[in-house]
């Protein structure tokens, strides 16, 4: 049955892996390409609430997303003020809203409707995934001990818009079936390519999906994207995708944002942690629906400052 959200929605697609592919693993060209094989990815209708209008506003623990109030006087096109200002700018939002012992962006990008540069970023990510898999834990470097969780900061840069073109739609953690999960080996756009194993998802109509309608340049999104005290996959991430919204005027301007991915060292020890990382990364399939075996292995990406 259809999760009951009390509060406006708009209605829009995204893409969702097919049903057929559960307990698989998709190869590259399954997950990414939406117009190419068919039988992998397809389109589904889906209410997208206003969680600017729900009673009680999403949070971490919850939902695993909120909207936070976080001015910035940046010049998001000075590397410099990136890596140094905004950065700690990111890293204390994360800390403030989750109470971690510490937080460290380890990565970085910038979307805007176009390609950017010669790894070819920039495109908004219009199938619905997440962006990590339990295989990301050979590559922290996490201190021993301690649990750790990977959040995505995610907000406009442009300081005299709102965001009214791809917004973005998150899914309440809580509403996700571990069975839905479908893990994709992919190439990320780095340079050069690296190879990682991520999440896809299949639609099913109980999940609730909200956005919060024209952000603006004084908000952000922090949301969760691993976390390693949670037994249940379902639990561990927030499924999104940028989506089409409706009700957006013909001529708004290309949604220009940027993403930093924080890691954070969180106050629960994890003792056993080699034990946990290896039931974990048990739980992906390795084989594809043809019953071919994925030797596909998650390498280190290039652009990520873990020390």
């Amino acid at each position: 049955m259809p999760t009951l959200v009390d509060a406006p929605f708009v209605i829009s697609h995204g893409i969702f892996v097919s049903p057929r592919y559960r307990s698989t693993r998709l190869n590259a060209k399954e997950a990414f390409d939406p117009d190419g094989d068919r039988d992998a990815l397809c389109r589904k209708m889906m209410r997208i609430h206003d969680a600017r209008s729900l009673a009680r506003a999403p949070s971490i623990e919850r939902e695993g997303f909120k909207l936070v109030e976080a001015p910035v006087d940046l010049d998001f096109s000075n590397p410099s003020h990136v890596t140094s200002r905004y950065f700690k700018h990111c890293e204390e939002l994360v800390k403030a809203a989750t109470g971690c012992l510490s937080a460290k962006v380890v990565q970085h990008g910038f979307r805007a409707g176009k390609i950017i540069g010669p790894a070819r970023q920039g495109l908004y990510g219009v199938v619905v995934h997440a962006d990590h898999s339990p295989f990301i834990e050979d590559f922290l470097g996490v201190q021993e001990g301690r649990h750790f969780a990977l959040f995505n900061v995610w907000r406009g840069t442009n300081p005299d818009r709102e965001i009214e073109m791809g917004p973005l739609a998150l899914c309440d953690l809580a509403t996700v079936s571990a069975d839905d999960i479908v893990y994709a080996d992919c190439l990320r756009r780095s340079e050069p390519r690296t190879r990682v194993i991520d999440c896809r998802l299949v639609h099913d109509a109980g999940q609730a999906w909200y956005y919060f309608p024209r952000m603006k340049p004084s908000e952000a999104l922090i949301f969760k994207q691993y976390d390693s005290r949670r037994e249940n996959a379902a639990s561990r991430t927030v499924f999104h995708t940028a989506f089409q919204d409706p009700t957006t005027r013909e001529d708004a301007p290309m949604r220009e944002s940027s993403e930093a991915r924080v890691l954070a060292i969180l106050p629960e020890e994890d003792p056993d942690r080699e034990r946990r990382k290896a039931r974990f990364q048990a739980e992906v399939p390795n084989t594809r629906l043809d019953g071919t075996v994925s030797t596909w292995r998650q390498e280190p990406a290039v652009d990520w400052s873990i020390t």
